[in-house]
């Protein structure tokens, strides 16, 4: 036969959630030394816990999962490239509203009439909206277009890694190789310069010429 004492604890936990002893008791005023030896001997059995002195809830139902169970759970669970699509629609779609929303208090909040803390306010909110939306509209690319078709950060990566692998070989190299061409001449204006003469070339009598 179920003991009533019992049964009504788990009946309250399960309403209620977290309860302390003497709302426990409150609810059976007359069982209050029956209630208190049974919330001690449930406790020690595990059918509920105790996270605080005085206070009783029911086990979460991950702990009434043995761990090799909790792991298969977790394995089936894996996500798929769908489910991750489906995710990232979801939160676009989200974002959306979130946007119309938020484009009609602008419109009722910002302007004229709007004292300052509510322009700062406006500001702050518009620069993590369109954070999260960057972020968003990125993963979405990823998902449904793929990293290999997006040809400008292909090209912007590539860039990147192209400059890295020549940084690394500069500074193994000797120091007549790390030079760093800044600038350059057409052909014909670096012939007029190899023409002009240099210091070494001239005569006494062209130096004291040149002068000033």
């Amino acid at each position: 036969m179920e003991d009533p004492i019992r049964q009504h604890i788990l009946s309250q936990l399960s309403e209620n959630g977290r309860m302390r002893t003497k709302d426990i008791v409150a609810t059976m005023p007359d069982e209050a030394r029956k209630i208190k030896t049974r919330l001690s001997d449930m406790t020690k059995e595990g059918s509920i816990e105790s996270p605080k002195r005085g206070f009783y809830v029911l086990p979460a139902t991950s702990a009434q999962t043995p761990p090799n169970k909790q792991l298969n759970q977790i394995s089936e669970a894996l996500r798929s490239a769908d489910d991750n699509k489906k995710t990232i629609d979801t939160l676009m779609n989200l974002y959306d509203e979130v946007l119309k929303r938020y484009t009609t208090w602008v419109a009722d909040n910002v302007g004229s009439h709007t004292d300052f803390e509510k322009q700062l306010l406006f500001i702050e909110n518009f620069k993590w909206l369109t954070a999260i939306g960057d972020k968003l509209m990125k993963r979405w690319s990823l998902e449904h277009v793929g990293y290999d078709t997006n040809t400008r950060q292909a090209q912007e990566d590539a860039k990147a890694k192209t400059e890295e692998r020549q940084k690394a070989a500069l500074e193994d190299a000797p120091p007549e190789k790390q030079v760093n061409v800044i600038g350059s001449f057409d052909l014909d204006t670096k012939q007029l310069i190899d023409t002009l003469p240099t210091l070494e070339s001239l005569t006494e009598e062209e130096e004291e010429e040149i002068k000033v």
